[in-house]
């Protein structure tokens, strides 16, 4: 009668993600710790432990780990290194140098979701460059590691800060969860941090960027450079640092200051110009498209000999009620739920409001690759004609990723389930029509110009904001070169990937409210109908917006491209079955069926 609290021990079932079987909605995952639960008085959960779920977007591992190395420091950060301390203590340099980059930095790197070679031995991280950001009397170090002895050894951007007990007890328990080890300097007891998560060294950021400051490295110069919009975007800043939030990435961090700035953190650093900035600075400044986050400013480190790398991109933070991906799934999953419990047919009509938004942002995507196609005089956004040597080239990559797709299939194809099984051994018979149909594509028509594009578009990477939508992340597909990313491509690659999308989003929903094969198989034609009308009603909206704003000349054109949008869908599925594949087999089946679908072949029986 009364709410009750408990601890479950799962160690089995370490990384799983508990998933509510009546609403669908994800739990922080299992770690090492007992799972804390609370329930209400006569209450109950009825979880699924899940291996095919993310964790939800806003979960951060908060815990510090037990047991922290001890880094004894006797100057600073300049105890690091040989040549920034007095010739008696060269040695002592030395040996915490060591200790640095063989124990501390290996160990940190691999604890974080944005380090790409997780669960692979990493035998040293080497500082490469540095450079002391400092503000208000406080100092970070700005480090730039490179990674030895892994598979896939890359280069890796960290902000260090040292934190004092006696001086900011509080400060440092906040920064807990981002603690690399104790640090220890004579009297002083304390603790080596990640400093994205210090508001501190967010507001020196900041600021530092409003100034276009320069700060010497020791083979570069690591640049801070506002946009026109800086001022505009940042205001007047308060006398005290704003409150910071970290929030959960992939790929890289970020930092939300006071629901009013979003400051990113590139963790891996590749060098070249970063799609994101230069898009973001173009649509911010140049075609003042509203529809995207204005970028404010950025740092890059440009190395002595010219190189140059984005470290971070400051933007002002749009509020937003999620991102159209969790917004669509949920809302599937609500109609497909309220469907399992009707006995009666679905009423045409039914998806309305929902069809509505679809609509706007289709009209949010044409005028994006409007703003995109405008002519400037920037020869790295300026249109170019879309040519039939342009087609070819694109038909063989497609042609060459289908073998590729094909040979990994029938390479695993004896290690998947049964199901999955038969549907990869149906696809594999039927590969000469799959190649045939893609050589048909080949004689598609050049209609159109090539622009600069999102690059990764899809339903994650648009905010909901009431009733209408903001595009984010430009950064392109993070797995492709800088060279490919900002390569000028068809408008119609990023309306590919949104309708992939809507793909995979029914069929997460059937997944979240389909808890068993016979309901799931029952409510698959609702879900399947869904996708049809959510399609039309896309496609509808942008090929209307996408004449008015310029991107093909009339409706005939965008008619004439149609089978260019198919063969870009395929190629989309195609990497999708790849990514399958190698990270969640479970899911080998949404793009099995994409692939059967655009290729208009039957798998499934």
């Amino acid at each position: 009668r009364a709410a009750q609290a408990v601890e479950l021990d799962l160690p089995a079932h370490r990384g799983r993600v508990p998933v509510e079987m009546m609403g669908g909605q994800p739990f922080p995952p299992i770690g090492e710790l007992p799972y804390l639960l609370t329930l209400p008085g006569y209450g109950f959960y009825w979880f699924r432990l899940a291996a095919d779920v993310p964790a939800p977007q806003w979960h951060v591992e908060r815990l510090a780990p037990q047991e922290l190395p001890v880094l004894v420091l006797f100057d600073g950060f300049n105890s690091l290194f040989r040549e920034r301390v007095v010739p008696w203590r060269i040695g002592m340099a030395d040996k915490t140098r060591e200790q640095f980059e063989t124990t501390i930095l290996p160990w940190f790197l691999q604890q974080q979701r944005w380090f790409a070679d997780k669960g692979e031995r990493v035998e040293r991280v080497h500082v490469i460059d540095d450079a002391a950001l400092e503000h208000d009397g406080r100092s970070w170090l700005l480090t730039m590691n490179e990674v030895v002895g892994s598979p896939r050894a890359g280069r890796y951007f960290l902000p260090l800060g040292l934190v004092w007990e006696e001086k900011e007890e509080e400060r440092l328990r906040a920064l807990a969860p981002a603690q690399l080890a104790k640090a220890r300097q004579q009297a002083q007891v304390g603790g080596l941090v990640d400093a994205v998560g210090d508001e501190r060294f967010c507001e020196a950021m900041v600021r530092a960027i409003g100034t276009a400051r320069e700060i010497a490295a020791h083979d570069g110069v690591v640049r801070f450079r506002p946009t026109a919009a800086f001022a505009a975007i940042v205001g007047t800043l308060p006398p005290k640092p704003l409150p910071v939030r970290v929030l959960a990435m992939s790929s890289n961090s970020a930092a939300l200051l006071a629901e009013r700035l979003f400051l990113k953190v590139y963790r891996r650093m590749r060098a070249g110009m970063n799609p994101e900035l230069e898009v973001g600075r173009y649509l911010t400044d140049v075609a003042k498209f509203e529809h995207c986050v204005p970028v404010a400013g950025s740092v890059d480190y440009v190395a002595r000999d010219g190189e140059v790398t984005t470290l971070a991109l400051l933007q002002r933070f749009t509020p937003n009620q999620g991102d159209a991906w969790e917004f669509t799934v949920e809302y599937l999953g609500r109609h497909l739920e309220a469907g399992a419990a009707s006995a009666t047919p679905e009423v045409a009509e039914a998806h309305g409001a929902y069809l509505t938004l679809v609509r706007r942002l289709g009209e949010r995507t044409a005028q994006l690759h409007g703003a995109l196609c405008l002519t400037t005089g920037d020869a790295a956004f300026d249109p170019e004609p879309l040519t039939a040597a342009d087609v070819q080239q694109w038909t063989l990559q497609v042609r060459s990723d289908t073998e590729l797709t094909l040979r990994m299939l029938e390479e695993r194809a004896e290690t998947l389930a049964p199901a999955l099984q038969m549907q990869a051994r149906r696809l594999l018979d039927a590969s000469p029509r799959l190649i045939e149909h893609v050589e048909r594509l080949a004689h598609t028509p050049a209609v159109g110009r090539k622009t600069r594009i999102h690059g990764d578009y899809h339903l994650g990477q648009v905010l909901v904001t009431l009733n209408d939508f903001v595009i984010i992340d430009f950064e392109g597909e993070p797995t492709r070169p800088l060279a490919e990313r900002r390569r000028k491509q068809s408008a119609l690659r990023d309306v590919a990937g949104m309708l992939r999308s809507f793909n995979y989003a029914r069929h997460a929903a059937l997944l979240h409210v389909g808890h068993t094969p016979e309901q799931a198989e029952r409510l698959a034609p609702r879900a399947r109908a869904w996708e049809d009308e959510v399609r039309g009603a896309f496609l509808q909206a942008y090929r209307a917006a996408a004449v008015h704003a310029g991107v093909f000349s009339d409706g005939a054109q965008f008619d004439a491209a149609r089978a260019l949008l198919e063969l870009f869908e395929l190629e989309k599925a195609l990497y999708e079955l790849r990514y399958e594949m190698q990270s969640r087999p479970d899911w080998m089946a949404v793009p099995l069926a994409g692939i059967a679908a655009l290729a208009g072949l039957s798998i499934d029986g």
